[in-house]
């Protein structure tokens, strides 16, 4: 006898399976054709179109300022009673910026590689930079009373809305010195070391752009003028060719200065090897050019070539001897071929030339201990 009951059950199943086999189908056919969500017009493909090409922006933003976290410390003392001294487990390699800071000495010691430094917000602050920066370049916003003390040459120094007490960046070399940025900041002060503070800031909202002058301890700053694409058009080395001496004599004297002025460029860039080309050319144009001398002997310095820096020194000196750079890198130069005894009247000399300059007297003792080290004569 037939069960109805289970014929009907089976009749039941089978029609609920053929309803999901085709719901399936259409899933599948509506995925291959893009109408997952339904029928759309132009209007909201559009839409979703741009909703995920946004999606994507906001993706690539998120990894972006990670990455730039990541390649980034951001250090924040107040009141340290010792100087901060940062070291390369801490930031070797990463851009640090100094945010808040106040009454705080820092210390950026030889060995420490930092992509950039950048200094926002600070107050009586000073940083002492004694190794070179990855990208050469500093910037500077918001501060007061913040002093930059570096050996090392910068090719590039951004400095906005420092309109309180000074902002002072102090180099040790006059090569050292690159291009300065600034917006609304009257307190940026610059200098050598040992020598007179030069306000180059301007209070303006306006961007500036502030560069070494043809003569010594001089800067012309002129407004940033930018292009189509908003590069500054007068931010390259081709914008200063009005740095040639007002004094020279001849042409072929002009065009040994902006040689010069090119040897300086890649000097601020750590390419000592080009530096020195640029100056060899600078002194084949005009040998008399003492300031080419004085700049190749120190690119012989860096390069650790002290037989050919003397020569070069010596050189500068008999050229100008009131110069004193020329007499503290013959001093170098000979205590870099352990003539110490000679190196101390060279530096002496230096010292009664540019008596402000603190490196002289540091110079003075340390060949003196050397002398007294390897019991040489402090006598020439």
């Amino acid at each position: 006898m037939t069960n109805y009951r289970v014929w009907d059950k089976k009749a039941t199943d089978l029609v609920r399976e053929a309803d999901e086999d085709c719901q399936k189908a259409k899933r599948e056919c509506d995925v291959a054709l893009g109408l997952q969500d339904g029928p759309q017009g132009p209007p909201t493909q559009r839409s979703m179109q741009q909703r995920s090409e946004m999606c994507g922006h906001s993706n690539s933003r998120r990894n972006f300022i990670a990455e730039q976290q990541a390649r980034e410390v951001t250090l924040d003392h107040k009141g340290a009673v010792e100087p901060v001294v940062i070291s390369s487990e801490q930031a070797g390699g990463r851009a640090v910026r100094l945010q808040g800071c106040c009454d705080v000495v820092y210390e950026v010691p030889k060995g420490v590689h930092l992509l950039k430094l950048f200094i926002d917000r600070c107050q009586n602050v000073q940083v002492h930079l004694r190794h070179p920066l990855m990208t050469s370049t500093v910037e500077i916003s918001h501060c007061s009373g913040v002093e930059l003390h570096t050996n090392q040459p910068l090719a590039t120094v951004q400095c906005d809305e420092c309109a309180a007490q000074p902002v002072r960046i102090i180099f040790a070399e006059p090569e050292h010195l690159g291009t300065f940025f600034h917006q609304n900041a009257p307190a940026l002060e610059v200098a050598i070391d040992g020598q007179d503070l030069a306000t180059i800031g301007v209070a303006e909202l306006r961007q500036f752009v502030t560069r070494p002058g043809p003569q010594q301890g001089s800067f012309v700053t002129e407004e940033v003028i930018r292009g189509e694409s908003e590069y500054p058009l007068n931010a390259g080395p081709a914008s200063i060719a009005h740095a040639a001496p007002r004094e020279a004599e001849s042409e072929q004297c002009a065009r040994a200065e902006a040689k010069r002025v090119e040897g300086n460029e890649a000097f601020r860039a750590n390419d000592f090897l080009q530096a020195a080309v640029f100056y060899t050319e600078a002194i084949r144009l005009c040998p008399d050019l003492h300031l080419a001398w004085a700049n190749r002997a120190q690119c012989f310095l860096q390069t650790g070539q002290a037989e050919k820096a003397l020569e070069d020194a010596m050189r500068c000196t008999e050229l100008a001897p009131e110069y004193a750079k020329g007499w503290f890198r013959k001093g170098i130069a000979l205590h870099a071929l352990q003539r110490y005894g000679e190196a101390i009247p060279a530096f002496s000399q230096a010292e009664r030339l540019d008596p402000k300059n603190s490196q002289i007297p540091e110079s003075i003792k340390m060949a003196q201990l050397m002398c007294r080290k390897h019991g040489y004569s402090t006598s020439p």
